[in-house]
Parts: structure tokens; sequence; C-alpha cells
């Protein structure tokens, strides 16, 4: 049975694994995935939708969503879907939409009007987006540099 629930700072480890092997998650040419330090205070931070997919106890995929922009002094409200990943053996069994679901009902309860995200161009990322209302925005290439 799939159980949706709040991530905690144990499921860190799994989580990060779990970002590290999914291809779709990778950040540019040379870096796997976001830095470590980054992904565990979006865990910790409670501007952030953080939602993990388990089934019989096995960690199936996750969502992250941003929602920082909460306390801007706009009418309209957005947030930002980080990630949302599912291990490859959970796929095509709508983890992914339950996900999804129960992330913008705890978005829209803390008064979230809009969601946005960036999506790579080659994943199948796209559709699902698009199945959900999302509209395609003007491509763009995401760069980055260590300075």
């Amino acid at each position: 049975m799939l159980n949706i629930r709040k991530t905690n700072i144990n499921d860190f480890k799994q989580l990060y694994s779990l970002g590290l092997k999914t291809p779709e998650l990778k950040v540019n040419k040379k870096d796997s995935f976001m830095d470590r330090d980054d992904f565990k205070l979006r865990i910790l931070d409670k501007k952030h939708i953080f939602l993990v997919a388990e089934e019989d106890k096995k960690i199936a995929g996750f969502i992250c969503a941003s929602a920082k922009d909460i306390e801007r002094p706009l009418k309209n409200k957005y947030a930002c879907l980080v990630y949302i990943a599912v291990l490859p053996e959970y796929r095509k069994r709508g983890i992914a939409t339950k996900l999804y679901n129960e992330c913008v009902k705890k978005l829209k309860r803390r008064g979230i009007t809009h969601i946005y995200a960036w999506a790579d161009m080659k994943s199948g990322i796209i559709n699902f987006l698009k199945k959900r209302g999302f509209d395609e925005g003007k491509p763009s290439v995401w760069m980055d540099r260590k300075l």
C-alpha cells in the first residue's frame, strides 16, 4: 500500500541517493545532482513542501516544492516545483501523480496561487506537467558556474 508522508531528516541519505541515481535530475554536465547541504536544508526548511512516497516501508519517490515567495507582498503567491522523482521500478503506477496532488493540496493551504517548474526538455516530465495544466514557457537553458 502506498503512503505519502512528510519527509524527515532520517530520510536524507536514501533520498539523496535516489536523486543521484535519477538522470533527469542532473544539474549540469559536471554535477549529477544538487549540493548535499542544499538538499538537506530543503528537508528541514518549513518554507518547503517535501514529501516522500513509500510502498511497504520502502521509499519509492519524493517531491519538493519551494514556497519561499509566500512572504512577498503580491496578490499572487508562487511556489516552485523543485524536484519530483520516482524510482524506475515504481514508475507508471501513478506515484508521481499522488505526490504532486498531495503537494498541491499543501501549497494551496499555505495560500499559494501559482506553481511553476523548470524541466529538462528531453525528459518525460514535460508531458507530466502538461497533463496537470502547466503551459510551456519560452525555451531556456540552465547555466551555472562554480566561483
